[in-house]
């Protein structure tokens, strides 16, 4: 069981962290619907947005949780993937830069676990 500790309520590692466990469970619509907040919060973070590893890997939660559900959320998961991509190119003029080929080898691994090949 996850147990909040710090007394500020922006803490969203708890929630990152049981969107991921979710996942791995096969509860994905669960996952869902954990990680989209927690994405749109570090998106609108001043220290994180769009292009940080967190907020990248919020993103690949996401993904995996919309692929999980079936064929019907496909689409969205693909075009998650392909923001997801865009968001690892931009990285090369953000504060993130370092972290650019360690996010590409991370897509490059979630998209084999999907067995796609975009």
């Amino acid at each position: 069981m996850l147990v909040e500790r710090r007394p500020d309520e922006s803490n969203v590692v708890p929630l990152h962290m049981l969107a991921e466990y979710f996942v791995k469970a096969g509860k994905y619509k669960e996952a869902e619907e954990i990680a989209r907040p927690v994405c749109e919060w570090m998106d609108a973070c001043s220290h994180l947005g769009k292009t940080s590893p967190q907020a990248i890997n919020t993103r690949g939660i996401i993904t995996r949780a919309l692929w999980g559900q079936g064929p019907s959320r496909r689409s969205e998961a693909e075009a998650l993937i392909a923001n997801i991509r865009e968001l690892v190119d931009g990285m090369g003029e953000s504060k993130f830069c370092i972290y650019q080929k360690e996010e590409v080898r991370l897509n490059k691994e979630m998209l084999a676990d999907l067995k796609l090949e975009i």
